[in-house]
């Protein structure tokens, strides 16, 4: 049976995110009080706008009927105008394929545009679920570690050294899953500009564009002339509580679009319609949803800075975005080892940096969207009573 699986597929390692999340679910049902800072998840559902929306299209003829592939044109084009503003670029709907979340569109993009055998550079430490979309098509990952190791910022440096002749790609997580570090204006236009100069595209994932603290969200799709080499993929799932609801989106010049839409309908047709019409009503009605958690949000960084400040052989620098902190565990070679203990000692669930790629080990990524203030005070107690021992 072994033999029928493609050595592509063979070499594929899931994330921990199940293992970890099934055994949790075990120790709670043995009565654990389990305190989860594992997936990168928001604690707010949908707006009421697209909740309100999805009821009322249960009553449609249209719901029950495949859309056009990219998308319905009204969520398209309303999308266009909204991050055309948020975004400082041009564009139109035209510009624009819905699908079915952000890994879709992240694999929709990367099976248009890149062939097996090319390389694709991806800024490290990755998300994993694009290196896992890299090895399924057949091209090869070439991890490009970020030099600064404190506040995770990527600059060009970090990814010239790693170009070749085969290079076809390069992958940016802005702000980065898991660091939480958005990408400046300046080192994101010069790679922008180099990787045009090369003929490379940027693939630029925004799924946490909203979710910038500090500064204003820069994209990849501000550059002046972005349209020859940038693809922007974007969600709805954190900005706007819908994770379930699996709806996202391509932004690239129309004329890749045009392309992409042959991949769109060779693998789902289309997005699922009745997310569709609730994401068009979140975006019509409450784009500015997510900022409205920014203050929450903010304070519950601070009492996971805070409490990790007080425990010896715990270096935390905060960054800027996303939801989730990048720790680096002092003489920790074995993130994954060290994140089961800490479940079954502790039972706190964490993410080992092992699993964001080789040079994410010695990290642990623990994430303050789902977890409430005073849960976090409790984990950081529950780390602090671990390494104490």
């Amino acid at each position: 049976m072994r033999d029928l699986i493609p050595s592509r597929i063979q070499g594929l390692e899931l994330p921990p995110f199940d293992p970890l999340n099934r055994r949790a679910a075990e120790l709670r049902a043995a009565g654990h009080h389990v305190i989860s800072l594992g997936q990168a998840v928001p604690f707010f559902p949908p707006p009421a706008s697209a909740l309100d929306a999805a009821r009322a299209a249960v009553d449609t003829p249209d719901v029950n009927r495949y859309a056009t592939d990219p998308g319905l044109p009204s969520l398209r084009d309303i999308l266009a105008d909204r991050l055309s503003e948020t975004l400082s670029a041009t564009m139109t709907g035209d510009d624009l394929i819905v699908t079915a979340g952000a890994n879709h569109a992240f694999t929709l993009a990367l099976t248009t545009l890149v062939d097996p055998g090319d390389e694709v550079i991806l800024a490290a430490p990755y998300f994993t679920n694009h290196q896992m979309a890299v090895v399924n098509l057949g091209a090869i990952p070439v991890e490009a570690p970020i030099a600064d190791r404190a506040t995770f910022d990527v600059r060009w440096t970090d990814i010239e050294s790693r170009l070749t002749e085969r290079t076809k790609a390069i992958v940016l997580c802005n702000p980065s899953n898991p660091t939480g570090a958005p990408v400046s204006a300046v080192e994101g236009a010069r790679i922008v500009r180099e990787a045009a100069t090369r003929g490379i595209v940027v693939i630029s994932d925004e799924t946490y564009m909203q979710f910038v603290y500090d500064d204003a969200h820069w994209s990849a799709a501000s550059v002046p002339g972005w349209r020859q080499n940038v693809v922007v993929i974007g969600t709805f799932s954190k900005s706007f509580g819908m994770m379930g609801w699996r709806v996202g989106y391509v932004l690239a010049d129309a004329a890749i679009c045009d392309q992409l839409v042959k991949v769109q309908d060779t693998t789902i047709i289309c997005a699922p319609v009745i997310s569709q019409m609730a994401a068009e009503a979140a975006v019509r009605e409450s784009w500015t949803y997510p900022l409205t958690f920014h203050d929450e949000l903010r304070q519950r960084r601070r009492v996971l800075a805070d409490g990790l400040a007080t425990i010896p052989g715990i270096e935390w620098t905060p960054t800027r975005g996303g939801m989730f902190a990048f720790a680096r565990i002092l003489g920790c070679v074995e993130s994954t080892r060290l994140s089961n203990h800490l479940l079954e000692r502790e039972h706190l669930v964490t993410i080992p940096g092992a699993a964001f790629g080789p040079s994410g080990e010695g990290f642990l990524r623990l994430s303050y969207g789902y977890a409430t203030q005073a849960d976090l005070a409790d984990a950081v107690g529950r780390l602090r009573h671990f390494f104490g021992d």
